[in-house]
């Protein structure tokens, strides 16, 4: 079978590297998935990678309005904008920057990139796809201040971005850790990157239909990360309460499980050959049964987002989140599963 291209999918990836050598192999290595014709099968036109020297401001303000242009002509683009390195704020105007490569204290304004300056972008890509991975806060040296009593603290994502992104549940933004965590670095990637690695290889995967899908993703970062961390690490994710689309982030095989359009080649083979009188009972009773469990469900996830609303507590939080991740990801494979069935049975 030809593999299939998932010619919708655009990616900027960026690993700083300087102090953070294992950034510029993390980037790496999901650019490597990203563009294999086995794997995620994205065009390659369609995913820019910076490192270490080439990571500069100035080259990654480039890089975002390039993919902003892409972008915004394809209604059905799916993007990742991934960074690894440093992130954090200053402590006490609470000013928040990433650090590329070449950033210099006393010309901070002209070498690193601000909260905002970053939310600026990420708001001007119309995609309704969108993820944000940031895997930032590594353990490490921290970045050189201009002014000698001012203190970086390392902090996972810009405050800005979740405001931007509060609207629309495919757009959404992934840090590697919590406020108060590290995000840990291991052998060859970090933590966090080595297990988004595998769940874009199929890890991840639950219908084992050839698709990468962010819900799936997200159920296995909350579950591995902090598996392999070698210290508290905890996933953050921005819309726990209001992610119901499993919208497919990339293929996994290449696109060799269903080519674009063969599911539903198959649902309409099926219709055409018709259903024995048998099969249409026994395929009726099953949609009964899991609309009953699609209630069900629906009204577990309602009760779990009212609860989750109201925790304060960190670890209770983490907890809750991870299992309504669960909930929700099974929830869209009932729907998926319940489409199938009604197609059929029309």
């Amino acid at each position: 079978m030809t593999n299939a291209t998932f010619s919708n999918g655009y990616a900027l990836l960026i690993g700083v590297g300087a102090d953070l050598a294992v950034t510029v192999k993390d980037a790496t290595a999901v650019r490597d998935v990203l563009i294999d014709p086995n794997r995620a099968a994205y065009p390659p036109a369609q995913v820019t990678l910076l490192t270490e020297t080439v990571a500069t401001r100035q080259n990654i303000l480039a890089a975002f309005d390039q993919i902003i242009s892409q972008v915004n002509q394809n209604p059905d683009a799916t993007v990742i904008i991934y960074y690894s390195g440093h992130g954090g704020r200053i402590k006490r105007t609470n000013e928040y920057f990433l650090v590329p490569y070449g950033y210099d204290p006393s010309q901070r304004a002209n070498t690193a990139l601000s909260g905002l300056e970053f939310t600026q972008k990420i708001a001007a890509i119309t995609a309704r796809k969108l993820v944000v991975l940031l895997d930032c806060c590594h353990a490490g040296g921290i970045p050189a201040l201009k002014e000698p009593g001012e203190t970086f603290v390392k902090s996972p994502l810009p405050p800005e971005l979740l405001n931007v992104l509060e609207t629309g549940s495919g757009r959404v933004v992934v840090a590697s850790s919590r406020e108060d965590e590290y995000s840990y670095t291991g052998q060859p990637y970090s933590a966090f990157t080595d297990c988004l690695l595998e769940a874009l290889q199929g890890k991840a995967a639950v219908n084992k239909d050839g698709y990468a899908r962010i819900l799936d993703i997200l159920v296995y970062l909350f579950d591995q990360v902090p598996k392999r961390a070698s210290g508290p690490q905890h996933p953050f994710v921005n819309k726990v309460l209001d992610l119901g689309d499993n919208f497919p982030l990339s293929y996994y095989a290449g696109g060799s499980k269903f080519l674009p359009g063969e599911a539903a080649s198959l649902q309409t083979s099926l219709i055409s050959l018709g259903l024995t009188a048998g099969q249409r009972r026994r395929s009726q009773q099953k949609l009964y049964t899991l609309q009953a469990e699609w209630n069900t469900r629906t009204e577990k996830v309602k009760q779990m987002r009212q609860g989750l609303a109201i925790e304060a507590g960190t670890a209770i939080k983490f907890q809750l989140e991870q299992q309504l991740l669960q909930e929700e990801a099974k929830l869209a494979h009932l729907g998926d599963e319940l489409d199938r069935l009604e197609s059929v049975l029309q």
